[in-house]
């Protein structure tokens, strides 16, 4: 498994559980004491799966994308400040949720977008064109 699951959870992450009230316990048990990214995936993957989808923390979402649970990876992709990078990367995912979740993404990349027109699965390709029809704050070119 990847290195950066022992990375240990920082103040500024812990933050983002706050307020947030099905988070209350993961809170309380992320203060208890240091803990790594590895030990909130070993006690509860949907606290990691809520944070992939709701942190707007880049570094954060680059490592989650890396995950081996493709529903984190979809999360990240969903995740409407994704890095641009990260949704490109995601879009050669094996798990076609985790495309449809790229494909879906206003901040996907127009040259990831060309290639999910020619995804297999015609629920991708169906979201790309969901996602080109929405309007732009910029132009995208494909």
């Amino acid at each position: 498994m990847p290195d950066w699951l022992n990375e240990v959870i920082g103040e500024d992450l812990i933050t983002v559980y706050e307020g947030q009230d099905f988070t209350q316990d993961a809170v309380v048990w992320l203060r208890e004491k240091p803990r790594t990214f590895r030990e909130l995936r070993a006690e509860e993957i949907d606290w990691l799966r809520w944070m992939a989808l709701n942190t707007p923390n880049q570094d954060v979402l680059v490592k989650l994308a890396q995950d081996r649970d493709f529903d984190v990876r979809m999360r990240v992709a969903c995740n409407p400040l994704a890095p641009e990078q990260v949704l490109a990367k995601l879009a050669d995912d094996s798990s076609v949720y985790v495309r449809r979740g790229v494909a879906q993404n206003n901040r996907t990349p127009a040259s990831s977008l060309a290639k999910l027109s020619h995804d297999p699965d015609i629920v991708v390709r169906a979201q790309v064109f969901r996602n080109q029809a929405k309007p732009f704050p910029f132009s995208r070119e494909i």
